[in-house]
């Protein structure tokens, strides 16, 4: 027989919420009615429309207003009713102390652990947002097609800046900056200090950034070329006190400099990190080195743009091209407009000196985070659903008296608020003790300010979350329970109950899985990294950076230098070049000639300047040729190749004896070198082009022997300040460089491990509190098999396969899933590891043992337990 069409139920519900309860029978019972007698006559699917016609009729007073009742039940959020609630709540986590524990332990691990990122977080996606007109503030980029591949740069030509801001009207005002190319000593009283975190500035620096000052003005602070601007902390280092720092003179290499201004210290989320500001007009030495900054081929400053607002970005980057194209002859540069909250995380630039952030750690570690939250809910979740019996008869008795289910669920969501909000009281606290470290490890300034409404607002994120995670569930399962069959007794739960928590183990499980693979993944790769052989010798090479004024007066200053050096006891070898070896960032894309070159073919390569003797300090290998020598005087024309060059310019073999012009000097390639990296194993090693012109050599490379480094660097230093006695003696090792590529990565890698191994510490919590559960619920059960003749391991595996299933399951859901995110991380690299099989093998077989220690003092201690005790009111 065919079941009758019943009418819509979202309208039937609509109905006993919009109608008065005493008339509800009656107005349903018709509806229902004529909505059969219409499905006869005009079908279902025009009866279902007039159905929901008719029901919006009786939308009037005298069908929806209530009876007066003399029982009234009050709002569940009636202060009486949330102190009631608050009441039972408190009792409930006193009474069950050990699960409470467990629940408030892993939230507030799991709070305080999402808090801490979220702060770095949230910091990282701040990045200059700070400023008042950041959102119509923009860095000029200019981009260049070499090789078909667009090479971008972030700097500009000075003169650029003062066409933009004169002839554009929709440029409100231009600014710039000029970073020194080594760093500044300047000299207060009689000390010297030597400032990395210094720049050049425009006299509208300050109009176009936010900045708070401590002491001085910030419209008066750049009418000076003569000024200087501190920092608060910079101020303090100079001269004790900031606040009596303003009108003080400091000395900048032979220019006197007066304080103007000090201002405080820069934010962490700010990409000017600069603690010393110098106006721009007091770079210049002299008037050669104003008209080299205005030649167009010159890009040495940052451009930024402040637009009128509705100006599209799209039409100043076309009106800038024409200006190169009008000034900068038989130019193919292209420029283009960069938001100013976007410059923290683009990294596509061939030369940037402000910081750099990775949107893909940033992702991840907030993806981490969002685990350890998700995770420690899950903890709360199963527990109180596992407990959800114990509380059964007190729902049942509850309903029988009036209770509504919506009060019902209102006070177990308020159970749940109220232990997250001590778990967040815990937290803050843990918060506050690990802020310092944290703050130094991820070199930032975050304070546990309670008066920041940016923090108020992660807490608060992180309490809903939490609430919502972990309590709506709990809440709407408990009060679903039915009183009557509450009160029969037995199992008040369904198997999908079960089913579900043993879901949320799995979840719980898996993620940590994903995390400990993961974990062993990123150390594998750092460590490749680390290790992977360069292509050249950095063991015991440290290397000192001749002041630019030195070498400006010709080569006869570095010489003298490397002179002295090599006569050192304990120095196997000392060379010079143009450029540090590690994060060589020398580019060249002009004019290389050579005989087969294509028309249309502009190629870009790194360019090298060293000398004869730099192969034996880094002991490069090459493959065709030999290397420079000092008794072969036409090798200053000559040039080197190495093999992704060859390879890049399409070059023929035999390579080494073809002719090739570079910088308009035409010589020989005499030589092929092994490819060696230059850069960061994020990227592939670029075509380099090795040339020996030692009048622009600025850094010298010391080779010692093992065991002479403090001897050495005595006597280097000894000898610097012989020759330099004005300049502080600064000297970086080659094998501090090449980590310094991977700081970020290691910062990262380091971070993620912490917070992996709580997220495994929180889940361990949860499982432990689950088998603890297990074991109470089924210790009768456990009783009459030990008096049946059980053993030990019998119980012990009994109560553990359930829970070891579970993760097994885990680890079969985990591994494709951290392969593929693993897999992702590790393309951002040119050169990585493959990723090798046993590390899901051992990521599986830790968590089979840890899940295996926490379950098993549960187990064990109920299997040791007399059987009597269990059994004795049976």
């Amino acid at each position: 027989m065919t079941p009758l069409p019943k009418p819509p139920r979202l309208a039937d519900r609509l109905l006993e919420w919009l109608v008065a309860p005493h008339r509800l029978e009656a107005i349903q019972g018709d509806l229902h009615e004529e909505f059969a007698y219409q499905v006869g006559r005009v079908g279902l699917r025009r009866a279902q429309w007039r159905y929901w016609r008719d029901l919006l009729g009786f939308a009037r007073p005298w069908a929806v207003k209530r009876l007066p009742t003399d029982y009234s039940s009050p709002f569940f959020l009636h202060p009486d009713m949330l102190s009631n609630y608050l009441k039972i709540a408190w009792r409930n986590l006193v009474r069950q102390k050990l699960y409470s524990l467990i629940n408030l332990c892993g939230l507030a691990l799991g709070l305080a652990a999402s808090v801490l990122i979220l702060l770095w977080v949230q910091n990282e996606l701040s990045f200059d947002s700070y400023h008042r007109k950041a959102n119509t503030t923009y860095r000029v980029t200019n981009t260049l097609k070499v090789s078909g591949e667009p090479w971008i740069w972030s700097s500009s030509p000075l003169v650029l800046g003062d066409l933009a801001q004169r002839q554009i009207p929709d440029v409100e005002r231009i600014t710039r900056f000029k970073k020194p190319w080594q760093p500044i000593n300047f000299r207060v009283h009689d000390d010297i200090f030597s400032e990395e975190n210094s720049a050049f500035i425009d006299s509208t620096w300050f109009a176009c950034f936010d900045y708070e000052f401590l002491a001085g003005s910030a419209t008066h602070a750049l009418d000076e070329p003569g000024s200087v601007i501190l920092t608060e902390n910079k101020a303090r280092t100079w001269f004790g006190d900031p606040q009596t720092a303003v009108g003080k003179t400091v000395l900048m290499d032979t220019t006197l400099l007066t304080v103007q201004a000090v201002v405080r210290n820069n934010r962490p989320n700010s990409s000017f990190r600069y603690d010393v500001l110098v106006p721009i007009a007091a770079s210049f030495k002299s008037a050669a080195d104003r008209k080299n900054d205005l030649d167009w081929n010159n890009f040495n400053y940052q451009l930024f743009l402040q637009l009128k607002p509705g100006t599209s970005t799209a039409k100043i980057g076309q009106q800038l091209t024409q200006f190169y194209r009008a000034y900068k002859k038989d130019s193919t540069l292209t420029a283009s407009l960069l938001p100013l909250k976007f410059i923290h995380f683009e990294t596509s630039f061939q030369n940037d000196e402000l910081p750099k952030g990775s949107r893909n750690t940033v992702w991840m570690l907030g993806l981490v985070g969002l685990v350890i939250l998700i995770i420690a809910s899950i903890n709360y979740v199963n527990l109180s659903t596992a407990l959800a019996s114990q509380r059964a008869k007190e729902v049942g008795v509850k309903k029988i008296i009036g209770a509504g289910r919506g009060a019902l669920f209102g006070q177990f969501l308020i159970e749940s608020t109220l232990l997250t909000v001590l778990a967040l009281g815990v937290a803050l606290l843990l918060i506050w003790l690990s802020l310092p470290l944290f703050n130094d490890f991820t070199e930032n300034q975050f304070s546990l300010d309670l008066g920041n409404g940016t923090l108020w607002l992660l807490l608060l994120g992180s309490v809903v979350a939490t609430v919502v995670l972990s309590g709506v569930y709990p809440a709407a399962l408990l009060s679903s329970l039915l009183p009557v069959k509450v009160l029969k007794g037995g199992n008040v739960l369904s198997l999908s109950n079960a089913k579900f928590r043993q879901g949320l183990v799995v979840t719980q499980f898996a993620a940590s899985i994903i995390l400990i693979i993961s974990t062993m993944i990123i150390f594998q790769q750092l460590r490749f990294v680390q290790s992977k052989d360069p292509g050249y010798q950095r063991d015991h090479v440290f290397c000192l950076q001749l002041p630019f004024s030195k070498m400006m007066s010709g080569t006869r200053a570095i010489d003298v230098m490397k002179r002295q050096l090599r006569e050192l006891s304990g120095v196997a070898a000392v060379t010079s070049a143009n450029q540090p070896i590690v994060n060589n960032m020398s580019s060249h894309s002009g004019s290389l000639k050579w005989a087969a070159k294509p028309d249309d073919f502009t190629p870009a390569v790194s360019q090298f300047s060293v000398e004869p003797e730099f192969r034996s300090v880094f002991d490069l290998k090459l493959t065709a040729g030999r290397w420079f020598r000092r008794d072969m005087r036409l090798d200053t024309a000559n040039v080197i190749l190495n093999e992704a060059a060859v390879k890049s310019l399409g070059l023929k073999a035999p390579v080494v004896g073809q002719w090739f012009e570079f910088q308009s000097r035409r010589g020989q390639i005499i030589g092929v070198t092994q490819d060696f990296n230059f850069k960061s194993l994020h990227e592939k090693i670029d075509p380099m082009v090795l040339f020996d012109a030692p009048g622009w050599h600025a850094y010298i490379f010391t080779k010692v022997n093992p065991g002479a480094t403090e001897r050495v660097l005595a006597d280097a230093e000894r000898i610097w300040k012989a020759s330099y006695p004005d300049k502080p003696f600064k000297y970086t090792f080659l094998d501090d460089s090449f980590a310094q590529l991977y700081k970020t990565e290691q910062k990262a890698g380091q971070l993620f491990n912490v917070f992996a191994g709580i997220a495994v510490l929180i889940s361990c919590l949860g499982l432990f509190g689950l088998a603890t559960f297990s074991a109470e619920r089924r210790h009768r059960e456990i009783g009459v098999r030990k008096v049946l003749g059980a053993s030990v391991q019998n119980i012990v595996a009994l109560l553990s396969k359930d829970f070891l299933k579970l993760v097994l399951v885990a680890i079969v859901i985990a591994s494709p899933l951290a392969w593929y995110a693993m897999n992702r991380w590790l393309q951002t690299f040119a050169y990585h590891v493959a990723m090798p099989w046993w590390v899901f093998v051992l990521a599986g077989l830790l968590a089979v043992v840890t899940a295996l220690l926490t379950i098993s003092f549960q187990s064990i201690r109920a299997a040791l337990t007399n059987p009597v005790k269990s059994l004795r009111s049976e």
